[in-house]
C-alpha cells in the first residue's frame, strides 16, 4: 500500500506543478476558493494541458483518500444524508444570497435566520457542517461568508425578487441553480426509494416509467412527464424547464454546429426537432443556415413556452413559417414523412429500451463494427494506479444514468448500446463526431 500511496502523491504533485508552471508562463492565475466564483475566472481550465493535469490530480486525490481513510468511515459517509440535506437547507434558504446581499466580511447567523425565517440554532449546525466541507466560510463563530462553491448557490436575483416571484424565480438566469433545485428536490427524494424499487417484484424487472422510484416517493403512478405538468407541481415545472436550458448554458454557444455539416442543408430540406422542447438546440442552426426549414416537435405546454422563446430570439424565422413549434404525441406514429434530418437531442435517455421497442441486434452487426468518429470520442487513459475509467473525474456519466434510472426508469447509453438500439428500430449508425467541448457527441445514423 506505501508504494501506491507515494505513487499517488506524485502524481498529485505532478500535476499541480504543470498547472502552475502553465498558469504562471500564461499570466493567468488559479482562483482562490476564498473568492467568489466567476465564469470569466475560469479561462485558466483553457490553458494546453491543464484539463488533463486536473483530472488526474482530482483521481489522484480521491483515490488517495479512499486508501488512506477508514474503510468503516467512508461507508457511513457513503450512506448518509447529511450532505443532501444541507445542501437543500442552505439552498433553499437562499443563505448565499443574503450573505453577498449584506456585504463585509461576513453574516451572523442569527440575521441570516432571521431574513431567511428560519431556526438560527439549526441554520447555524447546516452551515457549519457545509463550512467544513469547504461550502461557505465561517470566519468567527456563527459568522459566514461565501466562498468560490457556495456563492454558486446564489440564483442571481434579489432576495426581495425571490420572495415575491417564487414560481419563476429561476426566469432570466443561466438555469444552472435551477437544475441544482432539480436534483436537490425531485431527484433526491426520488433517489432514497430506489431500493424499494428495485427489489419490489412487482416493479424489479418493469422497464415502464410508471414504474420508476419517483412514483413511491410522490405517491402518484405516473411518468415524470405527466406528474410534472400537474396543476400543483406547477413550480417544479417552471424550474424543470429553465433546468433544462442550464444544459446548454454548459457548452459553448455554437456547440450545436460542432458536427454535422447543418449549412449544408438548403430550402429543400427539412429538419425536425423531436421532443425539441423550446427548440434552443435548433436556435443556432437557423441563424446559421438561413435556408433550411425547421419543425420542432412536443407536448403542448411545451409548445407554448417555446413560441414564446423563438419570439424573443428569432422572431424572424417564426414570421416567415420557417421555423415552426407543433404539438404532438411522441409516441404515436410520426405523421412527417419528408423530412430530410429527424433530431432527437438527449431525448433517447428518457426512456427505457422496451419503450424504444428495442430488440438486441447481432453484436457481430454493432459491437465491433466501429464507425468513422468513434475512437475519437474514447478519453485517454490515465497513468497507473488510477481507474481505467478515471474514478471519480469520469462518474458524472454514470451519475447521469443513475439519474436517469430514479426519475424515469431508463438510462444512458454506450456507443454500442446505441448501435444496436438503432439497428434494432430500422437505423445504422454511420459517424460520430468527436467534440472535446460536449461529454456528448453528435451521432448520424441512416435509415437501412
Amino acid at each position: 500500500m506505501a508504494a501506491t500511496v507515494l505513487h499517488l502523491a506524485k502524481l498529485i504533485s505532478e500535476s499541480t506543478g504543470t498547472i502552475n508552471e502553465t498558469c504562471t508562463t500564461s499570466g493567468i492565475a488559479v482562483p482562490e476558493l476564498d473568492e467568489p466564483f466567476d465564469p470569466a475566472s475560469e479561462a485558466w481550465r483553457q490553458q494546453p494541458g491543464v484539463q488533463l493535469a486536473i483530472d488526474q490530480a482530482i483521481s489522484a486525490a480521491h483515490q488517495l483518500i479512499a486508501t488512506l481513510q477508514p474503510a468503516p468511515l467512508s461507508v457511513l459517509r457513503l450512506g448518509g444524508a447529511y450532505h443532501t440535506a444541507a445542501t437543500r437547507v442552505a439552498f433553499e434558504s437562499n443563505a448565499a444570497t443574503i450573505i453577498k446581499e449584506a456585504g463585509g466580511n461576513g453574516v451572523h447567523v442569527d440575521d441570516i435566520a432571521s431574513k431567511a425565517q428560519v431556526d438560527s440554532k439549526k441554520l447555524v449546525r447546516v452551515l457549519r457542517y457545509l463550512a467544513s466541507h469547504h461550502v461557505f466560510k465561517e470566519v468567527e463563530p456563527d459568522v459566514f461568508a461565501n466562498n468560490r462553491i457556495s456563492s454558486c448557490f446564489e440564483i442571481g436575483k434579489s432576495f426581495s425578487d425571490i420572495s415575491c416571484n417564487p414560481i419563476d424565480k429561476y426566469e432570466g438566469t443561466s438555469g444552472i441553480t435551477a437544475l441544482f433545485g432539480h436534483m436537490l428536490d425531485e431527484c433526491a427524494k426520488s433517489g432514497v426509494y430506489t431500493w424499494e424499487a428495485l427489489s419490489d417484484p412487482k416493479t424489479a424487472f418493469s422497464e415502464e416509467t410508471e414504474d420508476a422510484p419517483l412514483s413511491r416517493a410522490f405517491g402518484k403512478q405516473a411518468a415524470f412527464w405527466d406528474w410534472v405538468e400537474e396543476p400543483e407541481q406547477v413550480n417544479r415545472l417552471a424550474r424543470f424547464g429553465v433546468a433544462m436550458r442550464a444544459w446548454q448554458n454548459t457548452l459553448p454557444a455554437d456547440a450545436m454546429l460542432h458536427g454535422f455539416d447543418w449549412k449544408s442543408l438548403t430550402e429543400n430540406d427539412l429538419l425536425v426537432d423531436v421532443a425539441g422542447g423550446l427548440g434552443n438546440a435548433v436556435l443556432p442552426i437557423a441563424k446559421v443556415n438561413p435556408s433550411v426549414r425547421i419543425i420542432i416537435q412536443d407536448r403542448p405546454a411545451v409548445i407554448e413556452d417555446g413560441v414564446k422563446y423563438w419570439k424573443e430570439e428569432y422572431p424572424e424565422a417564426l414570421q416567415s413559417g420557417r421555423v415552426k413549434l407543433e404539438s404532438r404525441d411522441l409516441f404515436a406514429v410520426q405523421p412527417i414523412k419528408t423530412a430530410s434530418i429527424f433530431l432527437l437531442r438527449r431525448i433517447l435517455h428518457d426512456w427505457s429500451d422496451n419503450i424504444m421497442h428495442y430488440v438486441c441486434a447481432d453484436p457481430t452487426l454493432s459491437g465491433p463494427q466501429v464507425v468513422p468518429g468513434w475512437e475519437g470520442v474514447r478519453r485517454e487513459d490515465p497513468p497507473p494506479p488510477l481507474l481505467p475509467n478515471w474514478g471519480v473525474v469520469g462518474a458524472g456519466t454514470y451519475g447521469s444514468d443513475i439519474h436517469m434510472m430514479i426519475l424515469h426508469n431508463s438510462q444512458e447509453r454506450t456507443l454500442t448500446h446505441l448501435s444496436k438500439l438503432f439497428e434494432s428500430t430500422g437505423w445504422r449508425m454511420v459517424r460520430v463526431y468527436p467534440d472535446v467541448t460536449n461529454l456528448m457527441p453528435q451521432i448520424e445514423a441512416v435509415p437501412i
